[in-house]
């Protein structure tokens, strides 16, 4: 699941590179503040980010013990 939650929050809609910080603030900026999806994504925002640092952390340790 982390591993999806970090490619959806990394990604913009027209596929370029993001930080998960500024693909919430997109989606809340497109939706509003105050809607269900809005509301949604600013409480889930705390789990969504430790998600991405899981997975961030994941790809840190897999690069390290790759043979140089």
């Amino acid at each position: 699941m982390d591993a999806l939650i970090f490619c959806a929050m990394t990604t913009t809609p027209d596929g370029d590179h993001t930080t998960p910080a500024a693909r919430l603030d997109e989606i809340v900026q497109r939706y509003g503040p105050d809607t269900i999806v809005g509301r949604f994504i600013q409480r889930a925002a705390p789990e969504i980010h430790a998600a991405a640092a899981r997975v961030e952390s994941r790809m840190a340790e897999a690069e390290a013990s790759q043979p140089r």
